[in-house]
């Protein structure tokens, strides 16, 4: 019998899977948390080595497994978060700890770097916006304040990347961390000096660029010892956690769209052509000749916890408290309901890229309960979600099938309500691994164990469809129109509230 390993380098924990091949079935999962270190406000890092550690203690104990119940580990694949910026020395070891993707140290690096003349010209050339997850930007920020460690770096890297090279000893950075870095000319799919010049870095810095079903090696001899694991297991370049896991949740063909309900809000699409929109996110689809343009709302569920905190205070350490928030809801008359909620409570990634955008409270009245703005804080997500929708029907991208995934998925309300806003069927599956099963199966179908795409369809499990009612259309429509102008007749007034 066969297995595979699949990984995965999360922001709070390092898990990981053994999936057997033949019965498609997941043997065993095993999960280590990991710190999150802030040392100043806005920053965020981690130490690589914690990952490392955390990865070796889950391959002995799969291993293990796998040897008592007489089964082969073939492959390992690993995914992590990213562009996380990870340096090491010329002996391969960690200079500092990792500056995460959601680190926002670099402001002033950022307006050093860009001006009007440059922006246009990188766009283009990298199909990257220009935000706080570019390396570059990172990399100034390290030779500005910390030049002891910069005159130090012989390797940068990602996450993945990271125990990619631990485990084989070779050096490669996978496409997505390469594309996300803003350091690659997207046509060519290399590094160029143009761009590398941006940040002060040396080529020999980087490696080479791999897919992510590419086999980089096989499994470092003296290691494979230590880790219960023979010598021929081989490594797969590795993926992006949130391509990987909209993968395995069904984003396979064009027109495919994954909606990501957990604390932020992801929305990813599977299309034939290369998104150029600064309002979005681009990666490559793990699929070849497939992308995968994508967008982060910085609140979602994180939305919902703040309103059930502040106003329903003697419910919120309930564990069903979002179930009776829905129950008592549900019985309210939405078309009555005449509240807009901008969501923008911690800023806004995608689509409006604003760090100064205010949640806001539209339309109450001496009428409105506590359930309206609850129905109205679900909508604004719902709203959200139909911005990214617009903007692909903008480029003439045609959206066909919808899935639904994460914490928020298992609502019935918001889901018929995201539905309606949309006015299109959302599949809801019961449950979905995510990404270290989304990466297990593309180590598996990188040897061979699987031989189709598809084939993931074997590992996911039975779903639901919500269907649209179209009584709520034109309600929504008009919604949304007030949702869009709202932010269009605020956002002048939003960096005002800096002066407070």
């Amino acid at each position: 019998m066969t297995c595979v390993i699949g990984i995965d380098i999360g922001t709070t924990s390092t898990s990981g899977i053994l999936l057997d091949t033949k019965k498609n079935i997941i043997v065993k999962k095993v999960s280590f948390s990991v710190n999150l270190i802030s040392l100043e406000y806005g920053w965020a890092e981690e130490d690589p080595n914690q990952w490392w550690i955390n990865t070796k203690k889950i391959i002995q104990i799969l291993a293990k497994k796998a040897k008592n119940s007489k089964k082969k580990i073939k492959a390992i694949g690993v995914t992590g978060m990213l562009p996380a910026l990870v340096i090491l020395d010329k002996d391969g070891n960690i200079i500092r700890n990792s500056i995460q993707q959601s680190d926002s140290r670099t402001e002033k690096q950022i307006k050093k770097i860009f001006n009007k003349k440059n922006s246009n010209w990188f766009i283009k050339k990298t199909n990257c916006g220009i935000n706080q997850q570019l390396i570059a930007p990172k990399l100034v920020w390290l030779k500005e304040n910390e030049n002891n460690n910069f005159k130090k770096i012989y390797k940068i890297m990602g996450s993945y990347d990271f125990i990619n090279y631990k485990l084989t000893k070779i050096f490669s950075i996978e496409h997505n961390w390469a594309l996300e870095s803003g350091l690659m000319d997207f046509k060519q799919k290399i590094f160029t000096k143009d761009l590398l010049k941006l940040g002060s870095i040396n080529i020999k810095m980087l490696s080479k660029i791999n897919s992510s079903n590419e086999i980089i090696g096989k499994i470092d001899n003296k290691l494979s010892k230590k880790l219960y694991l023979d010598n021929d297991v081989k490594v797969i370049a590795g993926c992006a956690d949130h391509v990987v896991s909209a993968f395995s949740a069904g984003v396979k063909k064009s027109g495919d769209v994954l909606l990501k309900y957990g604390g932020a809000g992801d929305i990813l699409f599977s299309s034939k052509k290369p998104l150029n929109d600064h309002r979005l996110f681009l990666d490559y689809h793990i699929i070849p000749n497939l992308y995968m343009p994508n967008g982060c709302m910085a609140s979602s569920g994180s939305l919902l916890n703040w309103f059930v905190k502040n106003f329903y205070s003697p419910l919120s350490h309930k564990k069903n408290v979002h179930k009776y928030l829905d129950f008592t809801s549900s019985k309210t008359n939405i078309l009555k309901n005449k509240i807009v909620i901008l969501p923008y409570f911690l800023g806004e990634k995608t689509p409006i890229h604003d760090l100064n955008a205010k949640g806001t409270l539209t339309g109450l009245n001496l009428n409105n309960t506590k359930e309206d703005i609850w129905v109205a804080v679900l909508e604004s997500i719902g709203f959200g979600f139909n911005h990214h929708l617009k903007i692909m029907e903008e480029n003439k991208i045609p959206i066909k099938n919808i899935i639904a995934s994460d914490g928020g998925s298992q609502s019935d309300l918001w889901m018929k309500i995201t539905s309606n806003i949309i006015q299109k069927p959302i599949k809801i599956y019961k449950n979905i691994e995510g990404s270290y099963l989304g990466s297990a199966f593309v180590a598996a179908k990188s040897v061979n164990l699987y031989h189709k795409w598809d084939d993931i369809n074997k590992l996911t499990g039975k779903y639901k469809i919500i269907y649209p009612n179209l009584n709520y259309s034109k309600h929504y429509k008009t919604k949304f129109k007030i949702y869009l102008e709202l932010y269009r007749n605020l956002k002048d007034l939003f960096p005002s509230f800096k002066k407070l």
